[in-house]
């Protein structure tokens, strides 16, 4: 079996914001609680599904409800535009904050 593998990567980060405090990155483990058992849907794309529009009000509502202590949410995309040219550059991209 082979496969056309691109160059480029990007993944989902999410941050919780508190007034006065730097963002804080919360793990795609603890937003979704899922455990590598055989597999592990971050890497199989399910956090990309909250980068649609049509998600945030979900995402958000979840989002609040998971972690009460946060006051706001950023969603962002990370993206590596070339992983064999420059592997250490990302674009970082706001997608929405939550409220």
């Amino acid at each position: 079996m082979f496969y056309n593998v691109g160059d480029q990567f990007g993944v989902t980060e999410v941050f919780g914001l508190n007034a006065g405090q730097p963002p804080q990155f919360i793990d795609p483990h603890q937003i979704l609680e899922t455990r590598d058992i055989g597999y592990d849907n971050i890497h199989r794309g399910v956090m990309g599904t909250i980068l649609s529009p049509q998600m945030q009000p979900q995402a958000c509502r979840y989002l609040h409800r998971k972690f009460p202590y946060f006051e706001k949410f950023l969603v962002t995309y990370v993206q590596y535009p070339s992983l064999t040219k420059e592997p250490m550059r990302q674009e970082r991209h706001l997608v929405y904050q939550c409220e």
